[in-house]
């Protein structure tokens, strides 16, 4: 396990942030200004989304993998990602620091959220801590891939910077719902992770519990090193 774990699963909370601030961008067509003024004012009425979701990731040279659990998202900044099968582990981030748990390694990597944009830069604006007007130099509405779903909108976001680590990030949205259901994110090398969200349910009760990561006693914890 190490931080491109932590950066992937992080890129989802890009899509709790303010799309109004990317209608700006050069190649907006006024029907993309509305949708993502539509998703701007509806995510920031939201306090906390839970949702069922499917990963899938295929790189070159390696047998597709996917994985299911169940996610929180809460304001602000905090996250808890429960795989459930095929191996259990946790994704959690409380605000300050965040935590990739395997109890089947008895592990835990950790990093402050400041030393996990360090490492992957893309953490930051994913959080809210960026300008994403000057991440992205294009955000277009696009047909291939086709939605999942017919009448979803499909967008694509292109970073202006390799060094952040991915190509493209694709979201599908329900134009009625407003709700995400499809992210695809697809690395520089190729790798592709596809995360597919269900049962998408908004305003849960949640507690700052959830995001406190409970490890038992002879768990090894990993602080995360930032590359040189």
């Amino acid at each position: 396990m190490n931080m491109r774990v932590l950066s992937t699963l992080a890129l989802i909370v890009l899509l709790q942030e303010p799309f109004s601030r990317l209608a700006s961008g050069q190649g907006a067509s006024p029907s993309l200004e509305r949708l993502l003024a539509a998703v701007q004012a509806k995510y920031a009425r939201l306090r906390s989304l839970a949702a069922d979701f499917v990963q899938i990731y295929q790189a070159s040279g390696s047998p597709t993998r996917r994985e299911e659990g169940t996610v929180i998202l809460a304001k602000p900044r905090r996250m808890r990602w429960h795989y459930h099968r095929p191996e259990e582990k946790f994704f959690i981030s409380d605000g300050e620091r965040v935590y990739l748990y395997v109890p089947a390694e008895r592990q835990v990597v950790r990093a402050k959220i400041r030393e996990a944009e360090d490492i992957r830069a893309s953490f930051a604006f994913f959080l809210g801590e960026r300008d994403l007007r000057r991440v992205f130099a294009r955000i277009e509405r696009i047909t291939h891939p086709a939605p999942l779903r017919a009448g979803d909108v499909v967008l694509r976001f292109i970073p202006k910077d390799a060094r952040l680590g991915f190509s493209e990030v694709i979201a599908e949205i329900d134009p009625v719902s407003l709700h995400i259901i499809r992210v695809l994110i697809r690395e520089l090398d190729g790798a592709r992770s596809d995360f597919l969200f269900s049962n998408i349910r908004e305003n849960v009760p949640v507690s700052r519990s959830e995001f406190v990561l409970s490890v038992p006693p002879g768990t090894h914890i990993l602080d995360a090193q930032e590359p040189e």
